[in-house]
């Protein structure tokens, strides 16, 4: 599928100067998306037009109507712990607790927290109740269902037009989860629109306890072969996040999970910096 002649490169009208020293990091995306599909003439002609960003106007930097105004209608969802709230294997139950989320949802909420008042708030979901129609992590979990279902589970079948209708370039990583030691997961591609610093290596994920939890819910996507979707509130140093996370698997010729899609919704009140009183 992925052989299929790449996205028509129109020019776009330039509203925002492009800041990126090596051209357009949404066309460079995709370029590297094709690249370990294994589908290098694709990868040249995306990476051949973001060279050409600056004449034909930014598509990194161009706001996407759809996606703002998603995450906009999107109700900030509360992730507090609720005092003399029961805990049953290490989780918290939150049945009634807060304001509801636009989808189904466990009862249970993990939280770990260290000294220096770092925290991760982590809500199971599942992700049949994503949004069938307007929304990015809908669409790609029913592509990647599709794609299941047909029995084309490679990273080499994704279509880029798809990732592109999806609307998750840029908020997309990928990730090589080949090893059986988490430690040695590393991206292949880290989301450029995506508030942390790139990153090389899982490991390298600021904050224990934030690089743990991501590793521990990576590698249960390996070992399983299952999607996992979570919403999670975390305080990583001096920064507030909240987003949704939906991972998906894909398997190599020996049928086992070698890649992760990993695909971000950023919510309401992500990214912010934390006040700090003197």
């Amino acid at each position: 599928m992925a052989a299929q002649a790449p996205l028509s490169i129109a020019p776009v009208t330039p509203e925002v100067v492009c800041t990126a020293g090596d051209g357009c990091s949404y066309l460079r995306e995709l370029s590297t998306i094709e690249r370990i599909a294994g589908f290098e003439h694709s990868a040249q002609r995306y990476a051949a037009a973001a060279t050409r960003c600056r004449d034909q106007g930014c598509r990194a930097g161009a706001p996407k109507a759809s996606s703002a105004a998603a995450v906009a209608a999107a109700e900030a969802v509360p992730m507090k712990t609720v005092e003399g709230a029961r805990r049953f294997g290490g989780r918290t139950s939150m049945d009634g607790a807060g304001e509801p989320i636009p989808f189904a949802r466990e009862a249970y909420i993990d939280i770990l927290s260290d000294s220096e008042g770092n925290f991760v708030e982590r809500r199971r979901l599942k992700p049949q109740s994503l949004p069938a129609k307007g929304d990015a992590l809908g669409y790609l979990y029913r592509y990647w269902s599709e794609l299941r279902s047909a029995g084309a589970l490679r990273f080499s079948s994704i279509d880029t037009v798809h990732l592109a209708r999806a609307g998750v370039i840029g908020s997309m990583h990928v990730v090589d989860v080949s090893s059986s030691d988490p430690n040695e997961f590393h991206f292949d591609l880290f989301g450029y629109a995506v508030p942390i610093g790139r990153l090389e290596r899982l490991r390298a994920l600021p904050v224990q306890i934030y690089a743990d939890t991501t590793m521990r819910d990576y590698n249960t996507a390996r070992l399983t072969g299952v999607p996992q979707l979570h919403r999670l509130h975390c305080r990583i140093a001096e920064t507030m996040h909240h987003y949704t996370r939906l991972i998906l698997p894909f398997l190599d010729d020996r049928d086992r999970v070698s890649r992760l899609c990993v695909a971000i919704r950023q919510e309401r009140g992500n990214s912010l910096k934390v006040e700090t009183r003197n």
